[in-house]
């Protein structure tokens, strides 16, 4: 459903890949330093009233632990941003709120979190959604389903919606269940969610399988999958997401990161993932494109310099990692947490994806 090219990453230089660097305006927009919370991750963008929204899971020290709420921040042209105001923040002492991306309708800006509470794929973890008129105003939240996400939904053909994280409680522990699948026919994105039929193959293989997905040029949606193998799973449908066919491994390798896949208004398919062969290893984050949304021929790194935690914390890990992406106004707006403490945006010139 996807692949690279034979020998795109060198992966006997883990600090490169032997990839060079794309050129990029960087920015941050969030320094733990400065802040009593110390731990940020899961970015994601959106244009709404002509402005660009960023908002980001942010908690004391470790990750999705306790009090972890969500901040939000905007610009008027990517490079500019507004101070970080708290968007949410959990009604359970011990709930902890992840931030799981946006959705954008002609009236609205929807603002996805999921509640956990210690373990991600408890029973009772569940997506909530927080609408808006205007960026500053928020409704109370609607919880929309059971499950872990971390995405909010995408396109799929004559406006149906696609919302894709994972199973939790029973589903995942007794019937071997992880992707879990989400369409509608509703525009707002709020109601009317159905589940997607998909069933891995070797359950085994996955654990936060973080789907991403792009609608190739020939019409097929296709999703990538995380894994615990080193390498991407895919799935694709034939009837606008309501069934899915069995992931099937890649040989995009992947060091069992967050990814992003989309195909962009010139008609390329990027990859941004973390390509490293071995697990966890975040130092390189590149931005892989194909003209066909099936072989990724070309990549670049778009961040690989030394990068360090500076206070630590429960599950953190250095590098560049978690992006989320989009386009506007000829720039290429890519999110992404570094060290899971800090936020960062960096924005890139389409004409310079045109290799």
């Amino acid at each position: 459903m996807f692949r690279i090219q034979k020998d795109l990453f060198d992966q006997a230089k883990p600090d490169s890949l032997s990839l060079s660097t794309v050129r990029g305006e960087h920015t941050l927009l969030y320094k733990a330093a400065d802040n009593e919370y110390r731990f940020c991750h899961h970015p994601s963008l959106a244009v709404f009233n002509d402005r660009i929204f960023c908002c980001w899971s942010n908690g004391l020290t470790g990750e999705d632990e306790p009090a972890q709420r969500i901040l939000i921040s905007s610009s008027a042209d990517g490079r500019s941003w507004s101070e970080p105001t708290v968007l949410a923040t959990p009604d359970e002492e011990n709930g902890a709120l992840v931030a799981s991306g946006f959705h954008v309708t002609e009236e609205s800006l929807i603002c996805y979190f999921s509640t956990t509470y210690g373990d991600n794929f408890h029973e009772d973890v569940h997506l909530s959604a927080i609408a808006s008129a205007d960026g500053v105003s928020w409704s109370s939240p609607t919880r929309i389903a059971s499950g872990f996400f971390i995405e909010g939904p995408r396109h799929l053909a004559d406006g149906r919606l696609l919302l894709g994280g994972e199973h939790v409680g029973g589903s995942r522990t007794n019937d071997g269940l992880r992707m879990r699948l989400l369409y509608t026919d509703e525009p707002d994105g709020l109601s009317g969610w159905q589940e997607a039929s998909i069933v891995p193959e070797a359950p085994d293989d996955f654990q936060y399988t973080e789907p991403n997905m792009a609608i190739r040029q020939d019409g097929v949606p296709v999703i990538g999958f995380r894994s615990q193998t080193g390498y991407l799973f895919a799935s694709s449908s034939d009837d606008n997401g309501a069934t899915w066919s069995t992931p099937q491994k890649t040989n995009f390798p992947d060091s069992t990161s967050r990814f992003f896949l989309r195909t962009l208004p010139t008609g390329q398919t990027i990859m941004i993932n973390n390509p490293s062969a071995t697990q966890y290893d975040r130092r390189v984050l590149a931005l892989s494109t194909s003209d066909d949304g099936i072989t990724f021929d070309r990549s670049v790194a778009l961040r690989s310099e030394l990068a360090t935690q500076d206070f630590g914390g429960n599950h953190k890990v250095d590098g560049w990692q978690y992006p989320n992406a989009l386009v506007w106004n000829d720039m290429l707006i890519v999110a992404y947490s570094i060290n899971k403490e800090d936020i960062a945006v960096t924005r890139i010139a389409m004409d310079s994806l045109q290799v």
